[in-house]
């Protein structure tokens, strides 16, 4: 008999979430996994969410989907910056087994009673997704089951990205030059780049709980030396940089209709993983 109840076995959900394949669902252990469900951080430190709340769909004693979601301790102004006086309703994770979707509705619908007060309601927003998988937050795209639930409840795209990673090896050598400045308490590092002792650009990388792992947040070089080859050899230098500090591989997302940016990474031997999704409501069905 299905039912739907409070998240009462952490352990339970991290075993049903090893058992999901997503690019960036990154082997972590179960204490690593628990403080990011529970207590997450952005990379300034700053708390992701002021409440979260967590359900699970069981058919018998065999959990077959679970939810979280809760208001974030802060958004994004008008200006795009860090705000807290702005609070998102997000569904930060909906899994449930294919074929389920009597068990993705009951969850669903727990959510989405939760915010009946809110007028917009995300899910799977990027930025609140779980550090211990880079804070990478939206759904793969293979999970078609969860995005046609969500459409069925008057979900819309808000945003797509395709997904890369790259092998970090030996042989990159570069002569820009990196600065690396201190990691933060969220696990991320920024870096300038220069060449000929002038600044030239710079990047923004964090590092998961998984060992050997770096995703790229960002980066970019100066307007006056585009289209000269130096991006790519920025690239190769942080590269070099990653793997003398031990990392393997180097992932990192970009929006699906940035096609510049899709080139620059395939160009630099990044390989594309595959589309993730962001959905928001803007009139819900109760």
């Amino acid at each position: 008999m299905l039912k739907v109840t409070d998240i009462t076995s952490l352990k339970q959900v991290y075993d049903y979430q090893l058992r999901l394949s997503a690019p960036y669902f990154f082997p972590v252990n179960f204490e690593s996994w628990k403080e990011s469900f529970e207590k997450d951080i952005d990379g300034a430190g700053r708390l992701l969410f002021k409440e979260l709340h967590g359900k699970a769909a069981y058919d018998g004693d065999t959990l077959v989907g679970f939810i979280q979601y809760g208001n974030t301790a802060f958004g994004f102004d008008d200006c795009g910056e860090i705000s807290t006086d702005v609070s998102y309703p997000i569904i930060r994770s909906l899994y449930f087994d294919e074929g389920r979707e009597d068990a993705g509705k009951l969850l669903l619908q727990e959510a989405l009673y939760e915010f009946k007060a809110a007028k917009n309601v995300y899910a799977f927003f990027h930025y609140f997704g779980m550090s211990c998988f880079a804070r990478h937050g939206k759904l793969f795209e293979q999970y078609t089951w969860i995005k046609e639930l969500l459409h069925q409840y008057g979900f819309v795209i808000e945003h797509e990205n395709v997904y890369y990673s790259a092998d970090v090896q030996s042989n990159h050598l570069s002569e820009v030059k990196i600065i690396a400045h201190d990691l933060t308490s969220g696990n991320q590092q920024t870096f300038d780049f220069c060449l000929n002792q002038k600044h030239i650009g710079g990047c923004e990388v964090h590092y998961p709980e998984t060992q050997g792992t770096a995703f790229l947040r960002w980066i970019y070089v100066n307007d006056e030396v585009q289209n000269q080859g130096v991006g790519s050899r920025c690239m190769t230098a942080l590269k070099k940089w990653l793997y003398d500090q031990g990392m393997n591989r180097l992932d990192t997302d970009t929006a699906l209709d940035n096609y510049r940016a899709q080139h620059y990474y395939e160009k630099n031997d990044f390989t594309r993983k595959g589309i993730t999704r962001s959905y928001f409501i803007e009139c819900r069905i109760a």
